[in-house]
């Protein structure tokens, strides 16, 4: 792998059966991050978009192909491997937040923390404070999700995945359940964020406004990922 990339993921096949018939996702596709760089995916409904960024995750096998994250080859690696990988190098953003309803706003943000265990639960108590403050908080701590706006949950969802400060962000339609407004909010704050900490970042969007925020553009169209000169 190329020592300058992040993640290097290369002849990607992914198919599902459905009905008995097979349905073919991703054909040979292919993306490369460096270290530090923002980018989207664009591409219409059903092509595949969430399967790509659910595969470079590594919660999903792709059919065939490699993808590599530093030095972690996820067809190769064992599923403690992945799950430690996910959890101390990875940050995932989704549409639907995925804030467990039973915990407060601090108990969800310290969860990746928790799995990693590298910090005291004191220091991990400290971090999710600090983060939550960051992204406008601080007056919801004690709040459960169901207590939350959208916009309010978007942004715990933002402070939970960079808790173990990740070198790799994942987000899926990040304000894809938003308003104009609020979701032009968030992502000042996730990109933000991401510059801060020089993370990279790659994003799956319908947008092309949002996608024309990041470095690098792909559009993923008949199971190929093709990179965009400009929107």
């Amino acid at each position: 792998m190329d020592t300058t990339l992040l993640l290097d993921a290369q002849g990607l096949h992914k198919a599902y059966k459905m009905h008995g018939k097979q349905l073919d996702i991703l054909h040979d596709a292919a993306l490369q991050v460096r270290p530090g760089e923002t980018v989207a995916i664009i591409g219409r409904s059903g092509a595949g978009k969430s399967t790509l960024l659910h595969l470079l995750g590594g919660l999903d096998r792709v059919d065939q192909g490699e993808i590599q994250i530093e030095e972690v080859a996820l067809s190769h690696a064992s599923k403690r491997v992945k799950t430690r990988l996910r959890a101390a190098r990875i940050g995932f953003i989704f549409q639907a937040y995925h804030l467990l309803p039973e915990m407060d706003i601090v108990e969800n943000v310290m969860l990746p923390a928790m799995a990693v265990n590298r910090l005291s639960r004191a220091a991990m108590r400290e971090r999710a404070i600090e983060l939550l403050t960051k992204v406008g908080l601080a007056h919801r701590l004690t709040h459960r999700p169901q207590e939350l706006s959208g916009g309010e949950q978007q942004r715990a969802a933002i402070a939970r995945a960079l808790i173990n400060e990740p070198r790799l962000i994942l987000a899926d339609e990040p304000t894809g359940n938003l308003d104009a407004a609020t979701g032009e909010g968030v992502l000042d704050l996730l990109f933000s964020l991401v510059n801060e900490r020089q993370s990279s970042l790659v994003m799956v969007t319908h947008s092309p406004e949002i996608a024309r925020r990041c470095q690098s553009v792909y559009l993923l169209q008949e199971g190929r990922l093709i990179k965009e000169e400009a929107l």
